[in-house]
Order: C-alpha cells, then structure tokens, then sequence
C-alpha cells in the first residue's frame, strides 16, 4: 500500500485514534493534484460523526493544496461547513495577506 492510500484508509477509518486521523489529515495536506486525497479530505470535513479537530484539519490541508496549486476552487470551498470552512478560510486570507505585504 502506498502512503496516499495508507494515508486515506487512516482518515477514513473511524475506529482508529482522533490523533492518528487528525495526522493523516495533516500529511494528505502535502499531495497535491489528487482528486482521492480532495475527496476524501472533503468527506470527512463534513461528516457529523468526526471531531471538529479532524475536521479543522481537513479544512486546513485543503486550503493548503489549493493554494500549492495556485488554484482555489470556488465550488469545492462552499462545499466545507464550519470549523472545516473557517480553517481554510483562514489559511487563504492568510496566505493572501502574505502575499501583499511582500
């Protein structure tokens, strides 16, 4: 199993720790230009069930590849809900701030 699937099969897996999933999260936010790592942080951004540190993460990580990207799709960012949206939220104005100062 390569590390993307590896790192997927964690996040989605609710049985395994929050702190375990909260890192795969974290990593996924490395690999960019892959529609599995999208779909999967997405899912689990807006499941109920997960912690909002899980989700907080999830939010983080794509704002994290949309940005390496230097594409922010409009679409996918209204697809994220609460603390998952104000993570990545953050992140870009951050980011955009970042960029206007230099």
């Amino acid at each position: 199993m390569d590390r993307k699937t590896m790192l997927i099969s964690i996040l989605l897996d609710s049985d395994i720790s929050d702190a375990e999933r909260d890192d795969a999260a974290i990593d996924l936010g490395f690999i960019s230009n892959d529609d599995q790592v999208e779909k999967a942080l997405l899912q689990v951004a807006n499941d109920n069930h997960t912690d909002d540190m899980i989700k907080a993460s999830c939010g983080e990580s794509l704002a994290q590849i949309w940005l390496n990207e230097k594409i922010v799709d409009g679409e996918k960012i209204y697809l994220l809900k609460g603390i998952a949206f104000e993570e990545a939220f953050a992140l870009m104005r951050k980011e955009k701030e970042n960029d206007s100062a230099l």
